[in-house]
């Protein structure tokens, strides 16, 4: 008001002045040139002193300072006579163009701010003083900077800013005035932007003072409906008690307060910990299906359950909670954009649920709405922790009236004067109305309402609670006496006043006899205990006795039992396990655990045998017992051979609990075992060889006899004869020679029988080969080498005798082959040995068991006693095939 009024006293003056020198006497045209300079000087900055004065009176009585700067802007150019010019207002450390004149949108746009590049502008917030540029051409502001190419375009060649101050020196803006020529402002026309820069200024800063108060009003009304809100939320839940009504209080004061267009309250729920929606407004029914159970980390509230924060997502479409996720369209959908939740949390740190609004469009709360939700989440955390709190106080005391259903708890309350006040379950079959403003004295016997008074005078004296054993006495034909363990405690008032006392008595009767009853059965029990006593002592004697005898039992057997509770993890061997292992039992038990123990045991194992050992130990735990021998260096360093069993022990849920077992030490046994075995190879091979023997002595005397024969069909009987004792002869001879005392590698075997027969024969005039195809390792047992190396014997003999006749050579081939599976541990081999040869075979017509003579009688007995089968082909000779099975099991 001051400066306006000493704007106004400036123009008087200077009308005055020029009023006097207009007057006739005073010619202008006349004057000489100083003086008329001087008027025109005074007239220009009357002129400049009468707009501003306009300006201010218009902006004192406009709304807010926007619709006014562009006035501001022209009074400049005006009083100065500039070309262009630009207004800046000082926001946030920026400057900001807020009006100009004479200027296109490249300039404007380049000089957005200013503060960053080569300009007058920006040297002017940097110094805060007026700069006059008389030509940016010469500027070193703009030498070499694109700021000059833009000046150039804009046609600015003179410049000047002047800072924009309030009365205390802060920068409020900067207003610069440009002229198309090289120019330098005069001091009149600089004295004139002065006083306008500072009534700019003036207006300006009154202006943000204005709008200051008027949201500072706004505030405080805010405050003020959210505070009624708030007392109102308050006295319904009082008025109300249910927890629903006033919740949907809470999310609609949310609303108002914070300009949202949705809210809702969740609650946690302690056993899923999830968020449920309790209260809510302005979200359709599939919204709230979608958001109705909520965990941590799903959305806004889900995230804020997660870190225990608020968080605020000021638009879901750039928000990485919502992209990318089936929540983004639902809240699109809806029509949100924006969401705030607030955890409601007690005044204990517990938290109890989440409070959030939500924005049609992008939107970020003010701090001001975020203290008022605060202050609304915090009412509504003691709403609802005391609606839980008198929820569970309901349920406490329904759970008590339960509890005490039908026990023999008595509570009774008594005034000072000791009369009943109320009473709960009543003793000796009185009802509370038989009770009330009654004593003692006219309930119970005169010697037990003594000693209840005196109890009670001393709580009621003293304030100190305190517990008693007492009886009430009663006739037998009534059931007798009862006792009570009976707690009395001080009744107080609001102030803190003793205004009677409150006792809880327990009816021990039952507990009393059964303590004399248990007396009179401990008297007993102490004489049993004795005997006891006695018995286990003879037991434990006993006991130690068995084990000693078990000790020596199993040391002259060289066996240990061991045992492994895998749920204590303790380990137990018997004393004989040490002395087969060579070990201390005292110095191994005191140094190794379980685990220790089974490594110091499996590094006694054989490497060889130490895989058997372990996977025998593991298949156990499969529900497998296992037997196993295996070899052992013992701790002084000697072989020996070991026999385990064992067997793991299961519960009822199939968990191992407890592995046991036994070791013997086999090793006396295994070397006699060994010797026997080898003593029966010799005996079985010298068998073999006498059988040999004797055999070759048949031979020997069917030979003798032979020859005493003229007839050659009785010589080439004997002869026959005399190879088949010698295919016996030779099996014998080669178990004799081989390394199996029991089978025969019959494929070696067939060779030799082969060239025997050749020899026998001796068919020097024709050149018969044999071709021999055998499967390698053949090995047969006596059974059945016999039988077939006869029946080889007979179909070679054959071959030799009948199927080269007229011819001067042939060949005798023999083949043996084996298919073999397992099953079930039974090795099941399928053999075929097939007798050719390439001769004058066997006439069409003749039929196999239609031929007499004994060799193919003995081949088909034999083949039977095989169970095998016998096929003939007549193709370019004869092909005698004979397929058998040999089975063996797995040792």
């Amino acid at each position: 008001m001051d400066e306006n009024r000493a704007l106004k006293d400036k123009i008087q003056s200077l009308k005055a002045y020029l009023k006097q020198n207009e007057e006739p006497e005073h010619d202008i045209d006349k004057l000489d040139l100083e003086i008329r300079q001087a008027h025109l000087l005074v007239k220009a900055d009357l002129e400049a002193l009468t707009q501003i004065h306009e300006l201010s009176t218009k902006l004192l009585g406009a709304e807010g300072i926007q619709p006014l700067l562009k006035e501001i802007m022209d009074a400049a150019i005006s009083i100065v006579e500039a070309k262009m010019g630009t207004l800046q207002l000082l926001e946030d450390d920026s400057l900001h163009i807020v009006a100009h004149y004479g200027h296109e949108q490249p300039f404007l746009d380049y000089f957005a701010s200013a503060e960053n590049m080569a300009s007058v502008c920006g040297k002017v917030m940097q110094n805060g003083e007026r700069i006059v540029i008389e030509d940016v051409e010469t500027s070193s502001i703009f030498a070499g900077t694109p700021s000059l190419t833009v000046m150039r375009e804009a046609g600015v060649r003179a410049i000047q800013s002047t800072p924009m101050l309030s009365r205390t020196g802060k920068l409020l803006g900067i207003l610069t005035t440009q002229w198309d020529f090289p120019y330098s402002p005069n001091e009149h026309d600089l004295w004139r932007l002065d006083l306008l820069a500072r009534q700019a200024a003036d207006l300006i800063e009154q202006a943000r003072s204005e709008k200051a108060l008027n949201n500072h009003k706004k505030y405080l009304l805010s405050d003020l409906n959210a505070m009624t809100r708030l007392h109102k939320i308050g006295t319904l839940f009082v008025r109300e008690g249910n927890l629903e009504p006033v919740l949907v209080e809470i999310v609609d004061a949310a609303i108002a307060i914070s300009d949202a267009d949705f809210g809702n309250i969740q609650l946690l729920d302690s056993e899923s910990s999830e968020l449920k929606i309790v209260a809510s407004r302005g979200f359709p029914k599939w919204w709230l299906d979608f958001w109705n159970s909520v965990s941590v980390g799903s959305g806004t509230c889900g995230t804020a359950l997660g870190s225990k924060g608020r968080v605020i997502v000021e638009d879901v479409e750039q928000s990485p909670i919502f992209v990318g996720t089936p929540a983004l369209e639902i809240q699109l959908k809806a029509g949100i954009r924006a969401v705030q939740s607030t955890p409601i949390v007690s005044r204990s740190g517990r938290l109890l649920g989440m409070f959030s609004t939500h924005y049609k469009k992008p939107h970020k709360p003010q701090d001001h709405d975020l203290q008022l939700i605060d202050l609304l989440a915090q009412q509504a955390a003691e709403i609802i922790e005391r609606a839980q709190i008198e929820e569970m106080l309901r349920k406490s005391e329904e759970c008590f009236r339960i509890a005490l259903q039908g026990s023999s708890v008595v509570i009774s309350s008594q005034d000072r004067d000791l009369r009943y006040t109320w009473a709960y379950n009543p003793s000796l079959g009185f009802k509370l109305e038989d009770l009330l403003g009654k004593n003692d004295y006219d309930v119970y016997q005169l010697d037990d309402a003594e000693i209840f008074v005196s109890i009670k005078k001393q709580v009621l004296a003293s304030g100190v609670s305190r517990c008693d054993e007492v009886v009430i006495h009663r006739p037998v034909s009534a059931g007798g006496d009862l006792f009570h363990e009976m707690t009395t405690e001080s009744l107080r008032d609001a102030t803190g006043t003793i205004v009677g006392v409150i006792c809880i008595a327990v009816d021990i009767t039952e507990r009393k006899r059964a303590e004399e009853a248990l007396k009179k059965v401990n008297d007993t029990l102490e004489e049993k205990i004795k005997e006891r006593t006695v018995e286990l002592e003879e037991a434990y004697n006993s006991l130690l006795e068995n084990k000693m005898r078990l000790s020596e039992a199993q040391k002259i057997a060289h066996l240990g039992n061991w045992d492994w509770n895998l749920v204590t993890d303790e380990f137990y061997w018997s004393d004989e396990i040490y002395n087969i292992f060579g070990l201390d039992s005292l110095k191994f038990d005191e140094t190794y655990d379980s685990y220790e123990t089974y490594n110091a045991f499996f590094n006694l194992v054989f490497p060889e045998d130490r895989e058997s050992v372990n996977n025998a130990f593991k298949e156990a735990f499969y529900g497998k017992s296992f037997e196993i021998d295996f070899r052992v260096i013992s701790a002084n360093g000697e072989e020996r051979i070991l026999y385990a069993q064992g067997q793991v022990i299961f519960n009822e849920k199939n968990t191992p609990i407890r592995v046991r077992g036994i070791v013997q030490d086999i090793t006396e046994r295994k070397k006699t075992e060994e010797a026997l075995v080898k003593l029966e190879k010799v005996r079985i091979k010298e068998i073999h060889h006498r059988i040999k023997n004797n055999l070759q002595v048949i031979s020997s005397l069917l030979d003798l006899q032979a020859e005493k024969f003229e007839d050659k069909k009785v010589k080439q009987a004997f002869s026959e004869s005399q190879n088949r004792v010698l295919s016996m002869s030779l099996i014998h001879e080669e178990l004799y020679k081989g390394g199996q005392a029991e089978k025969l590698n019959f494929s070696a075997y067939l060779t030799k029988l082969a060239d025997n027969l050749l020899m026998t024969y001796g068919l020097s005039s024709i050149n018969i080969r044999l071709n021999m195809d055998l499967e390698e390792n053949t090995f047969l047992d006596m059974d059945t080498a016999v039988p077939l190396g006869i029946i080889v014997n007979e179909l070679i003999s054959n071959s030799l005798k009948h199927a080269f006749t007229g011819k001067k050579e042939g060949e005798i081939g023999i083949q043996l082959r084996r298919h073999g599976e397992t099953i079930n541990g039974i090795n099941k081999s399928e053999f075929c040995l097939v007798v050719s040869d390439n001769g004058n075979g066997i006439p069409e017509g003749l039929k196999l068991e239609s031929i007499e003579s004994l060799g193919m009688q003995l081949i088909n007995i034999l083949v039977n006693q095989l169970d095998g089968e016998l096929k003939l082909k007549r193709n370019k000779g004869t092909e005698f095939t004979v397929k058998f099975k040999v089975l063996e099991k797995n040792t």
